[in-house]
């Protein structure tokens, strides 16, 4: 059907009056203009008019961005507060936060619903066969607008739910979207469960079809729709098989990370060069274990632990920094955080702790030097974990190794933040300064790193010393972390300066990916969707409003994790910013940090995989990994996943094993998928002599492969066949 422009159907009446209708004239006759259909658009001022019946879908759009030629990207996103859910007190999220940016995430998790959808019939490329969106004629493809390049991606239905009004179809990248690059998201020949093809939205099929209407918001979107299906044609993907098409632009580098950039400089200028204020708490020294095991004030491989406390510049808008605290933005506002005043500073917290391979007798020099490094906890806890206790994996790996482990709270992510957690979990528009405490905290593990590496910090405090003599080499300082100390280590080692190289011990990234497939977040479900908030609180009781808050969530949520840096790591180093290498220690089947969040973090980190990363089918995947190189012949000094198997259930393991994780988006409970495997890695000796190798200085510093090279890496005692 021809496209007619409406300037040339206004005045095709006009010709018709015009023209003698006679035969015996000879005039050609006119045609009459296409009918108009009528398509209703509720609100289309403020929602994306391709779904009739969800306002923000599909998610995201740039027809919910705005032209800003001030951002890096061109767009800035434009969310108006009465589109966005509302939580069971009536109260609608606050977007001017996520306003701010110039775009969506780069893992962002992409949402629509297909009524009646059928993922086999349709064949929709599964978590278990990624290269299958990179097929030609695949069903569901996201293409990169620039180059027409299909990206990796998969495609799951919401298994939270099976009631088709609440459901929706989620599609989520494995390696990241290109920063401030603009995608094509591709839905064609779908099929319902007998195999029939569904028919397209109204809105879509009108643009598909070139079936004029009357409605002034559709016709006015038709040449942008127009310009993406011949961008499509030019991909190879034919306009009539579409079902939906629409595109995104992913927010650029400088809007995620610019935050966090600015306060380290500001931050790291205050000091002049000098050291970090601190003082001591605490300094207890522990006298080795009797015979009978280790009694009050023994311990087994620590000899003396140092606590206190150091300043750190807070740009927090609270005099304390307390959860709840938002970034703090001086007038006039730049968009950037300010000092809340000349000098108020953040008290954080440290616990370092001095193994007996290094130092006993403090009045002697040290037995050997040790080497320093951050360590970062897990969720919601606290500096604390650091005091691993005897025959613990984080005191023996500081024993065994003569290593130095100094700790804080991740501050924003920490145990004092938990009660703020659940009120954002009960009212979104909270969320930003979630976001803005984890970025404070992020700055006061570099202000730890710099104490460790300054001539006039720890190194010159007797508490650190032995016979007058530092007892750890100033010189170069490392990070190790785990589990959540994995996920924000991984943002942490796309800024500090101080620290090049670290161990991301069962990490992952994205935490849209993340809750609904961690056993973790089972006891913060209640407060999401309301069930646990009381008769006052908030919470969102829809699934679908839940799905689409994690998604939005992401979005800020850049800032302060993994998701928002990984590419910053090692291949594209941000300005004044070191290029560094991780090594990525990741538990099979893990039941609270899922094991295809790591794989998603790996490739976009551009890591190396050991091979072989499992044994022979043991992996769910029809082609385990796909996109990950082997680690090269030879030293190899890069970045590194490697991957730790508890072994399958009842396959020989001493604690029954661990069972492949479910492909839907929900999390492997016990004992349906075996034991947790989650703390296991960080215990093994193998693995702690691999990071051991690792957490070197550069030159000096390299995988070392500490499993049989013919096999998978195991803990706890399995072994491949026996």
């Amino acid at each position: 059907m021809r496209l007619w422009p409406l300037a040339a159907l206004a005045i095709l009446p006009v010709l018709a009056a015009c023209s003698d209708s006679s035969s015996d004239r000879g005039s050609p006759e006119v045609p009459l203009p296409p009918e108009r259909i009528s398509i209703d658009t509720p609100n289309p001022e403020r929602c994306e008019i391709l779904d009739g019946e969800n306002c923000l879908f599909p998610w995201p759009s740039d027809a919910l961005t705005v032209e800003d030629v001030e951002t890096a990207s061109g767009r800035r996103v434009n969310l108006a507060r009465a589109s966005l859910p509302a939580n069971r007190q009536g109260v609608r999220v606050d977007p001017a936060e996520w306003n701010r940016n110039d775009g969506f995430s780069p893992s962002q998790m992409i949402l629509t619903q297909v009524p009646g959808l059928d993922l086999v019939q349709t064949n929709v490329p599964p978590l278990t066969d990624l290269s299958q969106s990179l097929a030609p004629d695949s069903p569901v493809m996201v293409i990169h607008a620039r180059t027409g390049e299909p990206h990796l991606v998969f495609g799951e239905l919401d298994a939270n739910t099976d009631d088709p009004a609440e459901q929706t179809f989620i599609i989520r990248p494995m390696v990241q979207f290109e920063r401030g690059e603009r995608y094509i998201v591709v839905l064609r020949n779908l099929r319902d469960a007998e195999g029939n093809l569904l028919e397209a939205p109204p809105v879509f099929r009108a643009f598909r079809d070139n079936t004029l209407t009357d409605n002034e918001a559709i016709e006015a979107r038709r040449p942008a729709m127009e310009s993406l299906f011949a961008e499509l044609t030019a991909a190879g993907i034919e306009r009539d098989e579409l079902y939906l098409a629409w595109d995104f632009t992913v927010a650029s580098a400088r809007n995620i990370t610019e935050r966090i950039l600015h306060i380290r400089d500001q931050a790291f200028s205050l000091l002049g060069g000098g050291a970090p204020a601190w003082s001591i708490s605490s300094q207890t020294d522990f006298a080795p274990c009797g015979e009978d095991g280790c009694q009050e004030g023994e311990d087994e491989q620590i000899a003396r632990e140092v606590a206190g406390t150091f300043a750190v510049p807070n740009f927090l808008d609270s005099a304390d920094g307390v959860p709840g605290s938002r970034f703090h933005y001086a007038e006039p506002d730049d968009g950037l955080p300010d000092r809340f005043a000349p000098d108020s500073n953040f008290e954080a917290n440290f616990i370092c702790r001095i193994p007996r391979s290094v130092a006993e007798d403090f009045s002697q020099p040290p037995k050997v030097v040790a080497r320093p490094s951050l360590y970062g906890h897990g969720l919601l806890g606290s500096a604390r974990e650091v005091r691993g206790g005897t025959g613990q994996n984080v005191d023996i790996m500081a024993d065994t190794h003569q290593m130095m482990f100094c700790a804080t709270d991740w501050a924003g992510f920490a145990g004092e933040d938990v009660g703020f957690a659940v009120q954002v979990l009960q009212d979104f528009s909270l969320m930003p300064a979630f976001f803005d405490r984890q970025q404070q905290g992020l700055l006061n593990f570099m202000f730890l790193a710099r104490l460790l590496k300054h001539e006039q910090g720890f190194a010159a405090d007797p508490a650190f010393q032995a016979g007058g003599e530092p007892v750890f080499d100033n010189r170069h300082v490392f990070y190790d972390g785990n589990s959540q100390g994995g996920i924000l280590g991984g943002a942490l080692m796309g800024v500090i300066q101080d620290v090049t190289r670290g161990v991301l011990g069962v990490p992952g990234m994205s935490y849209s990916f993340l809750l609904r497939r961690s056993v973790d977040f089972e006891a913060f479900k209640p407060f999401f969707s309301g069930s646990g908030a009381g008769e006052n609180g908030g919470g969102y009781p829809g699934i679908k409003d839940q799905s689409f808050l994690l998604s939005f969530a992401q979005m800020l949520w850049d800032r302060a994790e993994s998701s928002g840096y990984v590419t910053h790591i090692e291949r594209d180093p941000l300005p004044n910013t070191p290029a560094h290498a991780v090594l990525l220690q990741v538990a099979y089947g893990d039941h609270q940090v899922s094991m295809w969040a790591a794989e998603f973090m790996a490739r976009s980190i551009g890591a190396k995989l050991r091979v072989p990363g499992t044994e022979p089918g043991r992996h769910p995947d029809s082609e385990p990994y796909v996109g990950l190189e082997p680690v090269p012949a030879g030293e190899f000094t890069g970045s590194v996943l490697t991957i730790w198997d508890d072994g399958p259930v009842g396959g020989g393991a001493e604690d029954g094993g661990t069972a492949p994780p479910p492909i839907t988006n929900t999390p492997p409970f016990e004992p349906d998928f075996g034991e947790d495997p989650h703390s296991l890695p960080r215990k093994e000796p193998a693995a702690q002599a691999q990071k051991s190798a690792f957490l070197r200085p550069a030159g000096e510093g390299r995988f070392l492969d500490t499993c049989d090279p013919s096999l998978a890496c195991t803990t706890d005692g399995y072994h491949p066949g026996g």
